[in-house]
């Protein structure tokens, strides 16, 4: 263990105790004052808890009936949105809210840090906020009226997010930063357009029957259950799988097998056709086993790509091209499989006709096996050539690409009313949902001019 006066053990050149001593004295700070925290934030929410119930007729029948207003799709959110209604939003029959309520009869009882904590709550406003943004330590979130931005590190209320995710919450001081206050339910990008919507017709019926027009924190605090209502429905709609016969589309898949007395003849006929046929990435003609892809080049795909953003693609050095069809050799014998179509076909019939005979090609056997994909799903797979040392990662972005663009093209022609950048965030939103691991798409937003996100790198 090294002693206060020694090198520091990171190699930076320092004493251990002007670098690493002192940074783990920090962390050490920052963990015992977030303890802290959560722990007089946990104890205030019981009493605060404890003396409603008693307001509503005790623990029993304050459970009951607080999560009613709210719909039932909102699973366990429903309890803690009932509390944060009886706390935070709700008017009583005296005028005052819940925390109002209690810091009036109660608030005596506290002082110092406590006292200041339960005022902060009064104090508090509700507000949409969007996911925009992250830091090392956490998330960047925006209020969508204000604009205003909060750093919100990692915590017990902060979970992982997906990118440009938003919410109806409140949020509260924490440490140097912010953190979430009660329930946050994350949604989809869609809910910050919807919102918007339902605050600006209430403001205007408010303004009808009252002449005032109310602030988006009051409005939603004076309908946070059809609020939270509207977000879970809007969630819901997008999150629902394709689930009947009309929604889902089958695709076939066919695998087909030879002898072959010259498989490395075979090869050779295909490969001289250079424009159709390539060998797979990878494939050394000089092993046994050969793969050849039937392959198109995607010349009309890059040609609504401007020249600069072709260009930062790397595209005149990553050539991605389509494959239509599978050709694998070894001493067994052939096999060709692919997704049935014309394009399948094409090499079938040139196999099993004009090469057949200088190949020894004999059939011996074929599978079908159908597979329901939904509508808008699209059955393609892509090769990658290039010299350059590409990671995995970036051959699975690339080989992403073409599909990107064309979906991007399809949601566009159904949505024109939203831009680009949203149809994007929509995107990048969903893949995280299914995979939280989701690729990069900032290849695809160079191709469609847009800026990079910052939850992709």
């Amino acid at each position: 263990m090294a002693g206060r006066n020694d090198p520091c053990p990171c190699g930076s050149g320092k004493k251990y105790k002007q670098c690493c001593m002192l940074k783990q004295s920090e962390t050490q700070t920052l963990e015992a004052k977030s303890r802290r925290f959560f722990e007089r934030k946990q104890k205030l929410t019981y009493d605060l808890y404890t003396f409603v119930a008693q307001k509503q007729g005790g623990e029993w029948a304050f459970d009951h009936q607080k999560y009613k207003p709210f719909d039932s799709s909102l699973g366990y959110y429903r309890n803690g949105a009932g509390d944060m209604q009886a706390y935070f939003y709700q008017v009583y029959d005296n005028g005052l809210r819940g925390i109002e309520w209690f810091l009036e009869e109660r608030g005596q009882r506290y002082s110092g840090e406590d006292r200041e904590m339960l005022e902060r709550w009064r104090d508090m406003k509700l507000s949409c906020y969007k996911l925009v943004d992250q830091y090392e330590q956490g998330l960047i979130i925006e209020d969508i009226w204000s604009e205003a931005r909060y750093r919100m590190p990692y915590c017990e209320t902060m979970p992982k997010l997906p990118p440009w995710t938003v919410s109806i919450g409140m949020l509260e001081p924490y440490i140097e930063d912010w953190c979430i206050h009660g329930v946050f339910s994350w949604g989809h990008p869609d809910v910050e357009a919807a919102v918007r919507t339902r605050v600006g017709q209430l403001q205007e019926e408010t303004i009808q029957a009252s002449g005032q027009k109310l602030a988006p924190a009051d409005i939603l605090a004076a309908n946070y259950p059809a609020m939270l209502n509207l977000c879970s429905q809007i969630n819901n709609g997008q999150n629902k799988p394709a689930g009947t016969l009309k929604d889902m589309r089958e695709h076939t898949y066919v695998t087909r097998e030879y002898t072959c007395e010259h498989p490395k003849l075979l090869a050779d006929m295909l490969l001289e056709r250079k424009d159709e046929y390539i060998l797979s990435p990878g494939t050394d003609p000089a092993e046994d086993n050969i793969i050849i892809s039937r392959a198109e080049k995607l010349d009309g795909v890059w040609a609504a790509i401007p020249a600069d953003r072709r260009e930062r693609l790397g595209l005149d050095e990553v050539h991605v091209l389509e494959s239509l069809a599978t050709i694998e050799m070894d001493r067994q014998g052939v096999t060709v499989h692919g997704w049935q179509g014309a394009e399948l076909e094409a090499v079938l019939e040139l196999l099993e006709s004009e090469l057949s005979a200088a190949g020894g090609l004999t059939l011996v056997d074929e599978q079908r096996e159908a597979h329901q994909f939904p509508q808008d799903y699209t059955v393609k797979s892509y090769n990658i050539i290039t010299e350059l040392d590409l990671s995995e990662q970036e051959i699975t972005d690339y080989g992403n690409l073409p599909l990107l663009l064309q979906g991007i093209q399809v949601e566009q022609e159904k949505h024109p009313e939203l831009s680009v950048e949203m149809l994007v965030r929509r995107r990048e939103f969903k893949q995280y949902v299914h995979n939280p691991q989701f690729p990069n798409l900032n290849l695809l937003r160079i191709a469609l001019g847009l800026p990079e996100s910052p939850f992709t790198g």
